[in-house]
């Protein structure tokens, strides 16, 4: 079921009593059948398209974050527009995963919001990530055949490692190279160290020690590839009204698949085709065919001057562009065009809960029977399944002391 909206005495006072849900199964792409939970142990079939659950103590708001809605991501990134974006578990939960629902339920009756400057910051992992997962809708995932949600991702993806962004080219929607492709994995990485120069590692920490902030430290500490900020940026693609950057190609050849070893077969790569992978015997023709991707809305434009542009810099051993180290030609047909996906992992931002995991309203008060956790509350840096097994506990240790 999927929580639709949260029931308030009021709709800006009194307690909540309630909440109303939707029927939202899931249907096998291939054959139509309903997917059934392995874990029904005998539970009712209920189908009724809305139902209405009475809370007689409380609502825990455990929903998610919002990585999914794009009406809700580009409040806090208008660069969040861009479709092509994908967030882990949405093969795995489905298309209403991540959609925001627990915030959008909790501002209609007077919920306040939190941390939202926390979510896309460069040094967090609600910062957008070019994958190394390549070819791929479902990169995050990590789904082999048999896995229910691989009916939906069709393809593991295949894996180039950090490594392997030596052998290909990252291009925009219209062809164009835009980062240094070897920089690509430390994309969005920050890290802190105490004294500068530990490589990472907090040691002898001096809370209030002015050396924290000195611009030594700061040079030697942090250190930054903005990747994904490029891979954002408004390009020749980019439309009204929405200006999205398009998706992300790595562009390759037959020479790089042998040095790099890689798996271009099922299940790393979806058999027949679903518009993530693409193989043809020139550039031009690649360059046409990426269209069948439902985001790919023109052929990419200048992919054969940048390749020549690309093997011009690999002969001359310079690249004059981005500062690439190491370059490869890339000649040797077939060649290849893998979508290299956009993943956002975490949300930060959601429902402002107290202490006590209460959510409280834009006045600072509590909105009474309401708690929240996980990624649908807001404030916190903290990640996955620590963070939701701790919000789960407050929240559940005092839902469960509210007046029946």
């Amino acid at each position: 079921r999927h929580m639709d909206e949260i029931i308030r005495e009021q709709q800006f006072s009194g307690r909540v009593i309630g909440i109303k849900a939707s029927y939202s199964p899931r249907f096998n792409p291939e054959t139509g059948v309903r997917l059934e939970s392995f874990w029904q142990n005998g539970n009712i079939d209920e189908r009724r398209e809305t139902i209405y659950v009475r809370a007689r103590k409380a609502v825990i708001v455990g929903t998610g974050g919002y990585q999914g809605n794009i009406q809700l991501r580009t409040m806090f990134d208008p660069r969040m527009s861009e479709p092509s974006i994908e967030w882990w578990g949405n093969t795995v939960i489905g298309p209403r995963s991540m959609d925001g629902s627990g915030l959008v339920a909790g501002m209609r009756i007077g919920a306040n919001l939190a941390g939202l400057f926390l979510n896309y910051l460069s040094d967090n992992l609600a910062a957008p990530k070019i994958s190394s997962r390549l070819g791929t809708r479902a990169s995050g995932d990590y789904l082999f055949p048999g896995h229910p949600g691989f009916l939906f991702g069709r393809a593991k993806g295949a894996d180039i490692g950090s490594g392997g962004w030596e052998h290909v080219i990252a291009v925009n929607q219209v062809g164009k190279r835009f980062y240094n492709e070897s920089a690509i994995p430390a994309s969005g990485s920050s890290v802190a160290a105490y004294p500068p120069g530990s490589q990472g590692t907090i040691q002898s920490f001096v809370p209030l020690d002015w050396h924290n902030a000195s611009a030594a430290h700061i040079k030697g500490a942090y250190k930054r590839e903005s990747a994904h900020d490029a891979a954002l940026a408004m390009n020749e693609g980019s439309r009204a009204p929405t200006y999205t950057s398009g998706p992300i190609w790595a562009i390759f050849d037959s020479a790089a698949v042998e040095r790099g070893g890689w798996k271009l077969r099922y299940p790393y790569i979806a058999d027949p085709p679903d518009g993530y992978f693409f193989k043809a015997d020139t550039l031009a023709e690649l360059a046409t065919l990426v269209t069948a991707n439902p985001h790919q809305t023109m052929p990419l434009k200048y992919l054969e001057e940048t390749v020549a542009a690309y093997n011009a810099a690999a002969d001359s051993g310079k690249d004059t562009d981005f500062e690439k180290p190491v370059m490869h030609r890339i000649d040797t047909p077939p060649f290849y065009a893998a979508i290299a996906p956009l993943q956002l992992n975490d949300a930060y931002g959601g429902l402002r809960i107290n202490g006590k995991a209460q959510v409280v309203d834009t006045q600072g008060e509590v909105i009474r029977g309401l708690y929240a956790g996980g990624e649908a509350s807001g404030g916190g840096l903290q990640h996955g399944i620590g963070r939701a097994t701790v919000h789960g506990y407050i929240a559940g240790t005092n839902a469960a002391n509210e007046p029946g």
